[in-house]
């Protein structure tokens, strides 16, 4: 029998994919920042190989977690925020979705269009762009900008998380952790 309580928790897999993207994303975001500036004559380098490699697994993880997501939904927020808190909750979990799902095709066409292969941890992958292609330079500065926007929204969500665990005490927090 299933209880109010049961219905607004996470499953077991939900939290697993959930905290497999955030692990996900710290290794990513380590790479991005080891990246050389990318142009026309960058050479392909581990550290470039390793992001392109990261972020095509969050895009697979990020696909798998969106269909598990729509399969098996799970109410954001709770019933006694307020409606804009609700709206901002809303709101950065469709941006993190958007974002975690276009984002990597963003960065791999841009790639594409610099003559860098891209590759899933060895796996050559087909380019997205013609080398040289204006629109997917235009989609790397898109990329670049997104992955800002993420990052953002990261301290945003860990923030709101916390207040939401010491300030609030409502169980939101709760709601993404392990069972003990």
């Amino acid at each position: 029998m299933t209880t109010a309580a049961d219905a607004r928790a996470y499953s077991g897999a939900a939290k697993g994919l959930h905290w497999l993207i955030v692990l996900l994303l710290a290794i990513q975001f380590t790479t991005a920042f080891l990246l050389p500036h990318i142009g026309r004559n960058t050479p392909p380098s581990t550290v470039i190989s390793l992001h392109f490699s990261f972020g095509v697994l969050i895009l697979a993880v990020m696909a798998v977690r969106f269909v598990h997501r729509l399969m098996y939904p799970v109410p954001l927020e709770a019933k006694d925020a307020p409606a804009w808190e609700r709206l901002l909750a809303k709101t950065a979990h469709r941006l993190f979705y958007l974002i975690l799902l276009v984002g990597p095709f963003l960065g791999w066409a841009s790639a594409s269009a610099h003559r860098l292969p891209v590759s899933l941890f060895g796996i050559p992958l087909p380019p997205l762009a013609q080398p040289g292609a204006g629109w997917a330079h235009s989609a790397g500065d898109i990329h670049g900008t997104a992955m800002w926007v993420l990052l953002w929204l990261v301290g945003l969500h860990a923030a709101a998380a916390l207040y939401h665990h010491f300030v609030r005490h409502d169980g939101t927090l709760r709601r993404m952790l392990p069972q003990r």
